[in-house]
């Protein structure tokens, strides 16, 4: 149990998987079958776009743009301000990992959009 406490909010994850699993036990009850379904594909959707964004934020895309020499630079400044090639090579090259929040709204969006295939069936 611990390891999994280390790699996602396992409390809050727990929580919202509970919540999708209270509506789509609504279901049953006689509330709109396809509205249920609608609103945890569409949640679903969009903590899957939440890891995406947060996979992204942490990949170093922004990393070594290039500078071009500034009118009135000498070449010393020029040379002084250069990017490191091999830093940048270094930090790019890094594997990409999600955070605790990025695996923790997979797992929800993942729930979330299998929690409303099985409502349609």
């Amino acid at each position: 149990m611990e390891r999994f406490k280390g790699k996602y909010y396992f409390k809050t994850t727990l929580t919202i998987q509970i919540i999708g699993l209270l509506l789509a036990i609504v279901v049953f009850i006689g509330v709109d079958k396809i509205l249920i379904s609608n609103i945890l594909f569409m949640a679903g959707l969009a903590a899957i776009c939440l890891t995406i964004i947060d996979v992204l934020l942490g990949a170093h895309l922004l990393a070594g743009w290039f500078k071009h020499k500034k009118k009135g630079e000498t070449d010393d400044e020029y040379q002084q301000a250069k990017i490191n090639i091999r830093e940048v090579g270094r930090v790019k090259n890094q594997p990409i990992r999600a955070s605790k929040f990025g695996k923790s709204t997979l797992i929800i969006g993942i729930t979330y959009i299998i929690l409303s295939i099985i409502i349609t069936f």
